[in-house]
């Protein structure tokens, strides 16, 4: 992975907000923890699934930057070297227009984190081919 696209991950893994968290991956997160039988009290719930979600919009992130052609890429990179000139509005007028399949993205990104999620006896974010350094707070 280019520092560059680390530098553009790393603006899309902050930390976000409860109520700026998407329900369906929440819920996503979630189930994955009942299917694999956790049981944990409820502060360290809240944490673990915190840690996922992160995880997850880590992934999905570099997943929708890699599924987009090579020169929108380019441009969606360079203007995350300003951030001051990077807006919803832009990202979406990006993404929204040249990543078609955004669904199929999103899918294999829940495929591809469940796999690894399901197949480590405990949860550590070095398992996830996501830079650990992006999810250090």
């Amino acid at each position: 992975m280019t520092s560059q696209m680390q530098e553009a991950l790393g603006a899309v893994c902050r930390p976000s907000a409860d109520s700026d968290r998407n329900p369906y991956i929440v819920n996503f997160c979630r189930v994955l923890v009942e299917r694999k039988g956790e049981k944990l009290e409820p502060e360290a719930m809240k944490k673990l699934l915190g840690d996922m979600y992160r995880l997850f919009e880590c992934m999905l992130g570099q997943n929708m930057i890699n599924a987009l052609p090579d020169s929108f890429r380019e441009q969606y990179l360079e203007l995350t070297k300003d951030l001051s000139k990077l807006s919803y509005e832009k990202i979406a007028e990006i993404f929204d227009k040249n990543v078609p399949e955004y669904d199929k993205v999103m899918k294999e990104t829940m495929k591809q984190f469940a796999e690894i999620y399901m197949r480590n006896r405990a949860f550590s974010p070095e398992d996830y081919p996501v830079p650990v350094e992006l999810l250090q707070s």
